[in-house]
């Protein structure tokens, strides 16, 4: 297999905690799409592959390919986001190869464009994007002179295509004393998407973790920080008495999870919340980088009993006194 000249490092050079991002644009039937170009490993020509079919496939699955001598689910977009029409040229059609919840995957697409680099504060969430086929995958859309690229939220596709592999199982049963204290665990959790943010707190809460503020996107967690610090400073407190942790996604619109833990280490003083970064872009290059910007923890997405115990470490759960 021979990559084509798409490059998708671009991604090692942007600093943390700039609310900067970079997508890969590419094509659907002659739409524009777009991917956060940290989960791009590679793209291939189609031609380039040897695709093995696959008893019994779940819809939209073409089959096997090798990916460095390694087996990669193929699977077809046009057919899983329910897309009409087919590509102008099959003939051409491109591999995405993707990395994401430490699981590769890849992706039938017609075409790539070029990679845009972007301010999370430009992305647009899905609530008052265009409208258009395949939008239920999508988390939102930002605009590239005269273009709209929907951005593909291919956590969501992949939950719905393997849903036991990839759904959090619920934490194990507590002790009494350890579910007392977490009742008493004041988190803030930001995650734009409302598939994980729905499985998160379902693990949070049957745990007894029951004081929790949730937020849709960085920006508004960081102005409700914002206003608790300025509460702290009015009381002669610290904000780590009304935060113990803060839990967050990376990929947010308005604001990302790397810039809120910058702005959060950075602003709190000597009394600093625990954060936790929940993401499914974890891995050693975006753990150097959650590091760099003052994160205790990181953590791959979705999994249940992994979260559960990085907070009670983080918060003391389950300790005695």
């Amino acid at each position: 297999m021979h990559a084509t000249t798409v490059s998708t490092k671009q991604g090692i050079l942007l600093e943390s905690g700039t609310n900067e991002v970079e997508f890969i644009e590419f094509f659907l039937a002659g739409e524009s799409y777009g991917v956060n170009v940290l989960k791009v490993q590679r793209v291939i020509a189609l031609s380039n592959c040897h695709i093995t079919k696959l008893a019994q496939a779940p819809h939209g699955v073409m089959g096997v390919i090798h990916v460095q001598d390694k087996p990669v689910l193929l699977v077809d977009l046009h057919t899983a986001l329910a897309i009409p029409g087919t590509a102008a040229d099959q003939d051409r059609q491109l591999v995405m190869v993707t990395r994401f919840n430490k699981r590769t995957t890849a992706f039938l697409i017609d075409g790539v464009s070029k990679i845009h680099r972007t301010s999370w504060s430009d992305f647009e969430p899905m609530s008052s994007a265009l409208s258009a086929e395949g939008a239920g995958y999508t988390t939102g859309s930002i605009r590239i002179g005269d273009r709209i690229i929907l951005v593909l939220d291919l956590e969501r596709l992949m939950l719905d295509f393997a849903p036991d592999e990839e759904r959090p199982a619920p934490p194990s049963a507590a002790d009494e004393h350890t579910r007392r204290s977490r009742e008493n665990v004041k988190i803030v959790y930001a995650e734009d998407s409302k598939m994980i943010r729905t499985f998160t707190l379902d693990v949070l809460h049957g745990a007894g973790f029951a004081n929790i503020a949730v937020f849709e996107n960085g920006l508004d967690a960081d102005q409700h920080l914002a206003a608790l610090r300025q509460q702290a400073v009015e009381q002669k407190r610290q904000l780590s008495d009304f935060v113990d942790l803060i839990i967050t996604d990376i990929e947010m619109p308005k604001m990302d999870g790397l810039t809120l833990c910058k702005n959060v280490k950075t602003a709190s003083g000597d009394h600093i919340p625990a954060v936790v970064v929940y993401s499914s872009l974890i891995n050693d290059e975006m753990a150097r980088k959650c590091v760099s910007v003052g994160a205790d923890a990181q953590l791959s997405k979705p999994h249940g009993e992994e979260i559960i115990a990085v907070v009670d470490k983080l918060c003391g759960c389950g300790t005695s006194a």
